[in-house]
């Protein structure tokens, strides 16, 4: 399931990464061939920006696929969902100084101080499974 998201965020990024890099290599060639201007820096600047952040998304989705999930037990700090790229809208929990990306199905269920196992590929946070466990102090009913 995880696996499956960062296949669908490599394939929706590398495109984008893919013409920012032509839109970033125009631009130097423009400043190599007509020397530099003002516009040009600014927007080599903005495109080279733009193109770091897309290498660095595709090039750790790459990195998610190639690699096997890991597991991490902690304290949920804070939970949260927000609109990504106006598209999307992802669910977020905090814990152990990482931001994981969980299922919807799954969020509903959990609050901050819950204490959870959670399977998730080690490079984007994509959650492949959380659930809940008890604190050595806690007993059932």
């Amino acid at each position: 399931m995880a696996k499956n998201a960062v296949l669908r965020s490599t394939l929706l990024f590398t495109p984008f990464l893919a013409i920012t890099l032509f839109g970033l290599a125009f631009i130097v060639r423009e400043i190599a061939t007509d020397g530099a201007t003002g516009g040009r820096i600014v927007g080599l600047v903005l495109v080279a920006s733009v193109a770091l952040l897309l290498g660095y998304q595709v090039v750790q989705s790459i990195r998610d696929l190639l690699s096997q999930p890991v597991e991490t037990v902690g304290e949920v700090e804070r939970s949260w969902t927000r609109n990504d790229m106006f598209l999307f809208r992802n669910s977020y929990v905090f814990l152990d100084r990482n931001v994981y990306r969980v299922p919807p199905e799954q969020y509903i269920d959990l609050s901050p101080g819950d204490k959870v196992r959670i399977v998730h590929l080690p490079h984007t946070g994509a959650v492949e499974t959380i659930e809940r466990v008890e604190s050595e102090g806690e007993t059932s009913a």
